[in-house]
């Protein structure tokens, strides 16, 4: 675990670089439905991440809030930073067919709400909250800088800011990249990714001409900062995601990879020799270990099954997916999680599941890059699914011996799930961490020689926030949940008995 020092979740994948939280001591309520909201932020312009498969036809249903991002918040200096974008400009999207074939004209009101969710540039937003109160610290806003990016069903826009050594860096809509000063909010540079950049800026001055939409195009890997640089997404190809690696002082570009990453995942870090490496796989079963510091490739696996989602680690294994004999009905391939030691030098193979179908993982999109694995105290938890197969659906949680890859338990799980998080001695598992109307949790008692459920399934009050192709990250910190809502506010809930 991380020293008491540390942040409390800095970026996208905790303060470990792999999802695990750190372990606070805290005695957790024996029953979810007695947690405690603390708050709901005082500022509500986050907008609602995930839209509708029908698309801007949202809007016209009184959705909560404007459109936003994907991404979930981050925690540092007793602070929960999140970054978003709004609506903003004059010019607004006349140019729907849905809206030219609308059998009931608009009421006026109905059509003034409309204009101002379809406007066609966007403001990039970082907003910075008291962690204990939920009000508002600073707010930094740059006009008109962004495009309305507004995801339906896939195709959001999901980079999460980053904290690291009092500055907070976001990464704007167009790929503008900003650094503030986490303390007040102070813009220290600004700068941007490049070529993804340069082909963002042109679909926004055509979408201006038109009065149309842009259209979505998914942007989800998150900045991270590791062994001092900060590393972002380069965005360069839409099967195999580049990186950059940025000097955090000055916004200069050091070095840049392409092809190295799944489009749908933010790098995990490898904590070895008291430095920090990227693991990243990618949709081509290649999975490599990165020097952050000069964006060398330390060592590369072929052979793996596509790896869409990020990887999972912990202090001696990375866990990534290997082909499954087993196909489902219509002629998709399963996956197996395969465990690798891995070294600055090396990975070597050190375990494969069996090829059983209560250990199966789908390994298709709608579910390819749903998180379904977590890593604790030398146990791997593990959320299986083999719906089609042999004409069945069927989904299980496991628990794996990390060392040798026994499985110490398996049970029955009907729930349409996968996001899993262990918190202090408990894990959670989030029901159905894509869609809005589904995000309820259960919670287990982590020890696999008592695991068991406790309590009953429990919703917050303010339904959160989804991404649907890639999760928005709900840190945990101190006791306590932090969840972006769909009416655009930040909340909290204290799990603590």
């Amino acid at each position: 675990d991380a020293p008491a020092a540390s942040p409390e979740w800095p970026m996208a994948h905790g303060p470990f670089g792999n999802f695990t939280p750190r372990r606070w001591g805290h005695r957790l309520v024996e029953d979810l439905r007695r947690a405690r909201r603390l708050w709901l932020s005082e500022d509500n312009d986050l907008g609602y991440g995930k839209g509708s498969a029908s698309g801007y036809v949202a809007v016209l249903f009184k959705r909560p809030a404007h459109p936003g991002s994907c991404s979930g918040p981050i925690v540092a200096d007793q602070r929960i930073f999140s970054s978003s974008f709004r609506p903003s400009g004059s010019v607004w999207a006349e140019n729907l067919p849905h809206l030219k074939n609308m059998k009931t004209p608009l009421r006026d009101e109905e059509l003034r709400k409309l204009q101002q969710e379809l406007r066609l540039e966007a403001d990039d937003l970082v907003l910075a909250v008291d962690r204990r109160t939920g009000r508002t610290v600073w707010k930094a806003v740059e006009e008109r800088k962004g495009v309305n990016r507004y995801m339906g069903k896939r195709l959001g826009f999901g980079v999460a800011p980053v904290w690291f050594a009092g500055r907070v860096f976001a990464l704007g809509t167009t790929g503008r990249l900003y650094a503030y000063d986490a303390a007040d909010g102070r813009k220290l540079w600004e700068t941007d990714i490049g070529k993804a950049h340069r082909a963002a800026e042109e679909r926004k001055r055509r979408c201006l001409e038109s009065k149309n939409l842009p259209g979505s195009w998914g942007w989800n890997s998150s900045l991270i900062a590791a062994d001092g640089v900060l590393v972002a997404p380069a965005f360069d190809d839409p099967r195999a995601m580049g990186l950059l690696g940025i000097d955090p002082d000055t916004g200069r570009r050091l070095w840049e990879r392409p092809g190295v990453n799944s489009p749908y995942a933010t790098p995990a870090l490898f904590q070895t020799e008291g430095r920090s490496c990227l693991l990243t796989a990618t949709l081509g079963g290649a999975m490599h270990l990165i020097s952050p510091r000069d964006g060398k490739v330390l060592w590369t696996v072929q052979g793996l099954a596509p790896n869409y989602a990020s990887l999972v680690c912990s202090a001696e294994h990375v866990f990534a997916y290997v082909d499954s004999a087993m196909k489902d009905r219509l002629g998709r391939t399963f996956a197996r999680l395969a465990a690798f030691r891995v070294t600055p030098s090396r990975a070597e193979p050190a375990w494969t599941l069996p090829d059983r179908s209560e250990l199966l993982l789908a390994n298709w999109m709608d579910c390819a890059a749903h998180r379904c694995t977590a890593v604790r105290d030398g146990r791997v938890y593990l959320y299986a699914r083999h719906d089609g197969l042999d004409g069945a659906d069927g989904r299980h949680l496991a628990v794996v011996e990390e060392k040798t890859g026994e499985v110490l338990h398996v049970e029955e799980n009907p729930w349409e799930g996968s996001l899993l998080s262990v918190v202090e001695d408990r894990l959670l598992h989030w029901k159905d961490a894509v869609h809005h109307d589904e995000d309820e949790i259960e919670m287990f008692r982590a020890d696999p020689a008592d695991f068991r459920k406790l309590g009953s399934p429990w919703k917050p009050a303010e339904s959160a926030a989804t991404g649907y192709e890639v999760y928005m990250e709900v840190p945990y910190a101190d006791g306590c949940l932090f969840f972006r809502t769909v009416t655009g506010h930040l909340s909290c809930y204290d799990l603590r008995a």
